[in-house]
């Protein structure tokens, strides 16, 4: 017992050693990745900057070359481009912009879709031009994606101005150009085989947030090798981690555990050496290197513990890291679904806007032309469930707006309308399916409306661009509390040819639209989710909450922190205390752990908004877990039942071999010859293979050659019995069972019924004028005609203990325990009808054809000979179906009334 704990110590110190010293050698190796990466990382974010300094350069030549010549910009910009474009393959476009629209691109090829556009009309430019030209400074936007190939594009912009110095009147356009970023990165050797890491790069600008504009952001979140690339405009941020698979040396690791396992075994060996488990071989014999027992034990305890060791803490710690991976890939992907759910959402309002806009800047419709106007505003919203309103203010204060009902059960269009010459009263018509208005909505009427103070209209007065207006509460609702609700959407400012103001176009989307998106989708995962804006002000939540707060005529808004939802107000508490546009953390509510996602969304040049979620750790987490756990129970339970049965079979083997090798040496010494060389590190097998050699190889080659033929004999025999049951109880032809075995069945069937005092009847049938058959046809057909009635009795009785047999000649007979005389009855029409069905021509038959007789008779159960009676019983039967014209069943007559016959 003492030397067993021994081992088990020595054993599980091994264990650990080896766990250790693969878990520093793996640290070591993870250091020695990350610092190559670094210097890489350095080296290459150097050659970047260089190459983004370059292409600033050549634009900024284009742009000097344009500003020397105004008005004549095509000579300079026909030369340049093309010598810029083959300098520069990364190059995907070169454009010249008078004011916001652009007029010249090389190559045309491939930008078709840029020629003509307008900035003005394109917000999510909007905000680095207006930059550009406030600061009379170059810029960089990285938020595009490019015509050509779909990948992220940055754009190098240089203004161009008529004046040295002056205000933004001077302003005369700009030269860009568009730059394939992984083309770039490529060419500084951040990317490609020769990048041995995965690089991430996220750009940080001036009153902005952090945004991505390469690779997985979750690179910042892990340990990395950090860079920083100073732009003009921004700071790039780099983060590397080497490749999967780089840093992970296998072979070291093989070794580790290989050369652990080994020094482990020799130590047990040597303890057991120590403790006696060897003894020393006595003089003048050949001897074993150790007992039997002590073999098994070493052979068996030595690496069960080690291996069972190494297969739980990997399965441990691969299972903790798939968990892992698992909550953070679902939290992120759920994440970025919703984020990706949101940003189309937002860009509703900003297409109807823009289309608007152009509708009226192309002249199809003009603010004057009310119907045209209204019929346009009907048309976008059929078409565009998402779209809560479309309206025009003009400068006079008239107001025409189309729109549904944000909330309730009403979801018809309405048509809202205010003149000023009415004083600015608001009233609301229902529209049918044909646009024309049908009833008016209680209530309206009562309320005067001025779109000119309305935020949305201040806000593109203000800005003079398609811009963002804020979130806010709508504002003609009454006390049905029609078009409740919180809104929000784009405004942009239409001016006459003069400049003048002629009026505000707006789109807007009812924001309690995403709170049904978000409960939709988190009811399905038990979590939570909302938008704020970036100060933390609720815009949607899934628990359905409030966003806002009626105090008065006042409309507060609800911060995500003070929600009435608890998760939304802890989690938001979380994001505002942390200060990050995005980030993941762990929180507990509810009495359950969850895990929290949440990132930033910059509407284009709009507001900063946050989408946040938090999912369940228990979804993951506690089936893992439960998995985890009995994985193992199930490999500490192996490991000891492998101990014990170790234990038990070395001490099972050993001890009858001991006494058998003492009794084979006693007979072996009385035999006077020597034993044959044997080598085995068991003495026990030594012993007894010096005993018994020599018997058994006298007897080795007369027991092989008996069992040989005791074999051949045996196979033959079996072989033959096989044969002569299936002759003995199957006919021949028909393939049915013969006579012998149908009488075997009948007996036995018949004294079962009669025990169990259920029914069972007998089918007897016959071919009818089948001696006129053979005749007429010869006996090869007629043989075939009996295989295809039987084929038809197989097909048609087909219960167990049910049994068809060819009673003689062209006679049947059915043996059907458990079945009446009635139901008897009726499986034998089906027969007789499945046999005529056959249609098997014969000239002597009725109408032509192969047809059969049937008769039917039920066991008497009190009869003690009713199994031979029922034969006669059933012959009688049939005998009586031919007197009566054949093809046709009869019954057996009872004793108290007889049976009907079943019609041909």
């Amino acid at each position: 017992m003492k030397r067993t704990l021994s081992v088990v110590v020595l054993l599980l110190l091994g264990i650990a050693v080896v766990l250790g010293a693969e878990r520093l050698d793996r640290a070591r190796s993870d250091a020695q990745a990350m610092a190559d990466v670094s210097r890489q990382l350095d080296d290459r974010a150097l050659r970047l900057q260089a190459d983004l300094r370059a292409l600033q350069d050549l634009n900024g030549q284009l742009a000097g070359a344009l500003a020397a010549e105004p008005g004549a910009e095509d000579g300079p910009f026909s030369r340049m481009a093309p010598r810029m474009a083959q300098e520069r393959p990364d190059i995907r476009s070169i454009v010249f912009v008078r004011k916001l629209r652009i007029e010249r691109v090389y190559p045309i090829a491939g930008n078709e879709p840029i020629l003509g556009l307008d900035y003005s009309l394109r917000p999510q430019f909007m905000a680095k031009i207006t930059h550009m030209i406030r600061h009379r400074v170059p810029v960089i936007d990285g938020s595009t994606r490019l015509v050509q190939t779909g990948r992220t594009g940055l754009i190098f912009r240089m203004p161009i101005f008529d004046a040295a110095q002056g205000d933004d009147r001077d302003y005369r356009g700009m030269t860009a150009l568009t730059v394939d970023l992984e083309e770039t990165l490529r060419r500084a050797g951040l990317l490609g085989a020769e990048a041995g890491f995965d690089v991430a790069i996220r750009s940080r600008e001036a009153a902005q947030p952090l945004y991505g504009l390469f690779g997985d952001g979750r690179l910042f979140e892990q340990p990395h090798a950090a860079a920083v690339i100073e732009l003009p405009d921004a700071v790039w941020e780099l983060a590397a981690v080497p490749k999967k698979g780089l840093a992970d040396d296998f072979a070291r690791a093989w070794l580790i555990r290989g050369g652990g396992a080994a020094v482990t075994l020799v130590l047990v060996l040597a303890v057991l050496y120590r403790s006696g488990g060897w003894r020393c071989p006595r003089p003048g014999r050949r001897d074993g290197l150790a007992s039997l027992r002590t073999l098994l034990l070493a052979a068996t305890l030595a690496p069960m513990p080690l291996m069972v060791g190494l297969a739980g803490w990997l399965v441990f710690t691969a299972s903790i890291e798939a968990v892992q991976d698992l909550e953070r890939g679902q939290v992120d992907e759920l994440a970025d679904q919703l984020k990706n759910k949101v940003v189309d959402f937002f860009e509703v309002p900003r297409a109807a806007a823009t289309f608007n806009v152009g509708q009226v800047q192309s002249g199809l419709v003009g603010l004057d032309q009310r119907e045209a106007l209204l019929r346009s505003f009907l048309l976008q919203l059929r078409q565009q469930p998402l779209l809560t309103l479309l309206s025009v203010g003009t400068a006079e204060g008239g107001y025409l707006a189309a729109g549904r009902p944000p909330t309730g059960a009403e979801h018809s269009l309405h048509v809202l309308q205010a003149d000023p010459g009415d004083g600015g009263v608001l009233r609301v018509d229902r529209v049918g399916d044909d646009n024309r208005r049908s009833t008016s909505v209680a209530g309206s009427g009562s309320l005067r409306f001025d779109p000119r103070k309305q935020p949305w209209f201040e806000s593109a007065v203000r800005t003079d661009t398609l811009g963002w207006y804020s979130a806010g509460r709508y504002a003609f609702h009454h006390q049905d509390n029609f078009f409740e609700g919180m809104g929000m959407g784009m405004s942009v400012a239409l001016r006459g040819e003069d400049g003048r103001l002629a009026g505000v176009l707006r789109a807007d989307v009812a924001l309690s639209q995403i709170s049904r998106f978000l409960h939709a989708e988190m009811s399905r995962t038990g979590g939570i989710a909302f938008l704020a804006e970036s100060g933390g002000a609720l815009l949607a939540s899934s628990g359905l909450e409030p966003v806002y707060r009626l105090e008065g005529d006042e409309t507060r808004r609800v911060s995500a922190d003070q929600s009435e939802a608890e998760g939304t107000r802890l989690l938001g508490a979380r994001i505002l205390q942390s200060g990050l546009s995005q980030g993941r953390q762990a929180l507990s509510f509810e009495g359950r752990r969850f895990l929290a996602r949440w990132q930033s969304i910059q509407l284009p040049d709009g507001p900063r908004l946050i989408i946040a979620l938090a999912l369940p750790e228990s979804r993951y987490a506690e089936p893992a877990e439960r998995a985890l756990n009995r994985i193992g129970l199930l490999i500490l339970g192996f490991w000891m039942v492998g101990v014990v049965t170790a234990l038990l079979a070395a001490w099972w083997l050993s001890r009858p071999l001991l006494s058998l090798s003492r009794w084979a040496e006693a007979l072996a010494e009385g035999a006077g010859h020597d034993s044959p060389s044997v080598r085995s590190p068991v003495r026990e097998i030594v012993v007894l293979a010096d005993a018994l050699d020599r018997m058994a190889s006298r007897q080795r080659s007369h027991a092989r050659d008996l069992e040989r033929q005791v074999a051949e004999r045996t196979q033959a025999l079996v072989e033959a019995n096989q044969r002569l049951v299936g002759l003995s109880l199957t006919d021949g032809l028909t393939g049915l069972a013969n006579r012998r075995h149908f009488d075997e069945v009948l007996a036995r069937e018949g004294d079962r019924s009669r025990r169990e005092r259920r029914p069972m009847s007998l089918l007897m049938l016959d071919v009818d004028w089948f001696k006129s058959y053979n005749d007429q046809y010869g006996h090869p057909a007629g043989d075939v005609v009996l295989c295809q009635v039987a084929r038809v009795l197989l097909e048609s009785v087909r219960r167990p203990g049910d049994l068809a047999a060819r009673y003689g000649g062209e006679e049947f007979a059915v043996i059907l325990p458990g079945l009446d005389v009635e139901a008897a009855r009726n499986l034998a029409g089906q027969i007789r009808a499945r046999v005529e069905a056959l249609a098997i021509p014969h000239a002597h038959g009725l109408s032509g054809r192969v047809t059969i007789s049937i008769g039917v008779a039920e066991m008497d159960l009190d009869d003690a000979h009713a199994a031979e009676t029922l034969v006669g019983q059933a012959d009688a039967a049939l005998y009586r179906a031919k007197d009566n014209g054949r093809n046709r069943v009869e019954a057996a007559r009872a004793a108290s009334a007889p049976l009907a016959a079943e019609p041909s």
